[in-house]
C-alpha cells in the first residue's frame, strides 16, 4: 500500500496544519493509501552540526535524537507534502531543521523519486521563499515536484478557495501513486 507523508512545520494547529490534513484526507479519499501527519513542533530535532564526512560515509546522523524516528518514515513515504508557516521570507525553524538534517538520504538517494509537493502560509510576503527553500530540497533529492500552494491568510480563517487549492493538490497526488 502506497504511504504519503505530511509534514506540518508549525507549531499550531491552524492554517498550515489544516492544509496540509486537507491534502492528506483528499489523497485517502481517494485512493486506498496509507497517511500519516508529522508535526514537527511534536519531535525533538537538533540543528545539523555540519559533520559531513560521517553522513557522507554512512549514510546515517550521528545525531541521536526524534530525527532518528522520522527517517525509516520518509523512506517508506511514496509522496511527501511539506508544509511551512512563512518566518522572516522563509521556512519555520523546524522545517530548515528538518531539511537540513534530511542530509544522510540524500547521500543514500533514499528519496529518489517520489512525489513531493509544498505548502507555504504566510500573512502578507515571503511564502515564494519558503516554497523555493522546499522545492530545493526536493531538487536536491530528486523528488517529482507535483504542486504547490501559497497562501495569505492576513489572520482570517480559512477560506473554501484555499481548502479546494489543498483538495486539488491532494486529488494531482492521489492520480500520481
Amino acid at each position: 500500500m502506497a504511504k504519503v507523508l505530511g509534514i506540518v512545520g508549525s507549531p499550531r494547529k491552524k492554517y498550515t496544519y489544516k492544509l496540509v490534513k486537507t491534502v492528506l484526507d483528499t489523497v485517502a479519499e481517494k485512493k486506498n493509501v496509507e497517511t500519516e501527519l508529522i508535526q514537527l513542533s511534536d519531535y525533538k530535532i537538533e540543528h545539523c552540526s555540519g559533520c559531513l564526512d560521517y553522513c557522507e560515509k554512512t549514510k546515517k546522523c550521528k545525531i541521536k535524537d526524534d530525527m532518528q524516528k522520522l527517517y525509516p518514515e520518509l523512506k517508506e513515504a511514496d509522496a511527501l507534502i511539506i508544509g511551512t508557516p512563512t518566518y522572516y521570507y522563509n521556512v519555520s525553524g523546524s522545517v530548515k531543521d528538518f531539511i537540513d538534517r534530511s542530509n544522510p538520504l540524500y547521500n543514500a538517494e533514499s528519496l529518489k523519486g517520489k512525489i513531493g509537493a509544498a505548502i507555504a502560509v504566510s500573512e502578507e510576503e515571503g511564502h515564494n521563499q519558503a516554497l523555493t527553500a522546499i522545492s530545493s530540497l526536493f531538487q536536491l533529492h530528486k523528488l517529482r515536484e507535483v504542486g504547490s500552494i501559497a497562501i495569505v491568510h492576513r489572520r482570517k480563517p480559512l477560506g473554501q478557495v484555499e481548502l479546494e487549492m489543498a483538495k486539488s493538490l491532494g486529488e494531482k497526488i492521489a492520480s500520481l501513486l
